[in-house]
């Protein structure tokens, strides 16, 4: 029986810096892989901003924790530190044990060398947490791990019910392979609007949809964006409708909209950059610079050589683009850092 892919989208990390969730919607992508972290609680990066736009756009997830685990012990804690990021805007989705190559080489650095018995017994380990948790097990291998460090067969048989992931980058799977798969990475050379450069790109054979449930998380009062939606209320933003924003400090529908015409930036005048925009706009930026930074430029409405320098610094210590220019991205990242 053939296994039809229903759906395909990309796995991202920090690795893809900032991404545009909205956009990999838009182009057809109805679930997305997230690294939530790995190895001993480090979350990844990136996870918090991809998670939230997934959660705020109803993007469905894949999420995976890449392990450093080199005993059962460690598996097990790896799924917990997994699970706890899952929970912050899932009750249920799946989540998937990736341990690869690098894995085997922390390992032995350890003084730990990876047996077939050994990954099987920790892969089991940690799925039965993430299924004891309300999560759905997926195991990420490929050809090489299933002949060599995963016995499927009784990882099956152990869990009763778990899904595989699987590597294989080529054109198309031998039926043997596309049957016993729920999803295929089948290229880590994928493009896809919304991703700058190369990406991971995944086919899904097994929705998931019944699986997923995001929390009910009433919105809060964020200050950061009822300071923006003041400062553009008092420029002259309006929204779509031309109405004014309304101060709730919630990043909705109108606040994007508004966002999406602001780039607030400096001049560039025979070699010198001199003050461009100017405005409360930028004094809100200049503030937030400030607080990130631990910095005290002056909070005085001029985007000049200065706000210019501590604006690279933010999108640097944030993983976004560096060009100097406070758009978008920037002031969604200034919301929640």
């Amino acid at each position: 029986m053939e296994n039809k892919a229903l759906f395909e989208g990309p796995d991202i990390s920090v690795h893809q810096g900032v991404v545009d969730i909205k956009r990999i919607r838009n182009a057809g992508c109805k679930r997305i892989g997230i690294r939530a972290g790995y190895g001993k609680n480090n979350v990844d990066q990136r996870y918090v901003p991809n998670a939230q736009a997934c959660y705020n756009l109803g993007v469905d997830v894949l999420l995976y924790w890449f392990s450093y685990a080199y005993t059962v012990d460690m598996a097990v804690a790896e799924a917990g530190y997994a699970m706890a990021q899952a929970a912050k805007y899932w009750e249920r989705c799946p989540v998937a044990f990736d341990f690869e190559y690098d894995s085997v080489n922390y390992a032995r650095k350890n003084g730990v060398a990876i047996t077939r018995e050994l990954a099987t017994d920790m892969a089991i380990a940690f799925l039965e947490k993430v299924r004891d948790g309300g999560y759905i097990p997926v195991i990420y291998t490929n050809l090489d791990y299933m002949r060599n460090y995963f016995d499927l067969e009784r990882i099956a048989a152990q869990l009763g019910r778990m899904y595989v992931w699987y590597a294989r980058y080529t054109s198309s799977l031998p039926d043997s392979e596309a049957r016993a798969v729920d999803i295929w990475q089948y290229t880590a050379s994928g493009r896809i609007p919304g991703v700058a450069g190369r990406v991971d790109m995944n086919r899904f054979y097994t929705d998931f949809a019944e699986s997923t449930v995001p929390i009910h998380r009433p919105q809060k009062r964020n200050l950061n964006i009822q300071g923006f939606q003041a400062a553009a209320n008092a420029d002259g933003y309006r929204d779509a409708d031309g109405n004014p924003l309304s101060e709730d400090g919630l990043d909705g529908p109108r606040t994007q909209h508004v966002r999406s015409q602001i780039a607030l930036k400096a001049r560039l005048s025979q070699g010198n950059y001199v003050v461009g925009s100017k405005g409360h706009l930028v004094e809100w930026w200049q503030q937030r610079c400030n607080e990130i930074l631990a910095r005290s430029q002056a909070v005085d409405g001029l985007f000049g050589k200065t706000a210019r320098k501590d604006t690279l610094a933010l999108q640097r210590r944030l993983s976004l683009k560096e060009d100097g220019i406070a758009g978008y991205n920037s002031i969604q990242a200034a919301f929640y850092n």
